[in-house]
């Protein structure tokens, strides 16, 4: 045998095994992932919407049903806490509106990202209501 032996006679590398998964590494889901998706949750709540921007706090424009919410998230391995700034859209109870929330976040949360989330803080800071028709005086 030759002393170089070109790369089409060396003999194969064996292929590694995949041992345990968790042996493999590990993953971790940012915070602002987190924010995201909880973001979107919020939309996906029929009377929940993104809160009007507030300048010192004051609303400034109109609720944003279509829009994520602002959402704040810290992550802690494979648990998560959040906290939520919604609108609530009038005459829907506050409560159960936000407990709508809370479960659409914790459901879409651990789906999308297997993030458990353990806690939901939820400030309503608006009622919409909605525009009313305009009124014709005769």
């Amino acid at each position: 045998m030759t002393a170089a032996m070109t790369t089409d006679q060396a003999e194969p590398r064996p292929q590694p095994v995949p041992g345990d998964p968790s042996e493999r590494g590990s993953l971790s889901v940012a915070d602002r992932i987190v924010e995201r998706v909880a973001g979107h949750a919020v939309s996906q709540v029929e009377a929940a919407m993104a809160a009007p921007r507030r300048v010192l706090g004051v609303n400034v424009g109109e609720a944003r049903p279509q829009e994520s919410a602002h959402v704040h998230a810290r992550v802690y391995g494979e648990v998560a806490t959040v906290e939520a700034t919604i609108a609530v859209h009038w005459p829907a109870s506050v409560r159960s509106v936000s407990d709508a929330v809370r479960d659409q976040i914790r459901e879409d949360v651990a789906r999308i990202t297997g993030v458990r989330v353990e806690q939901v803080d939820i400030e309503v800071v608006s009622m919409s209501v909605p525009a009313a028709a305009p009124r014709r005086v005769r």
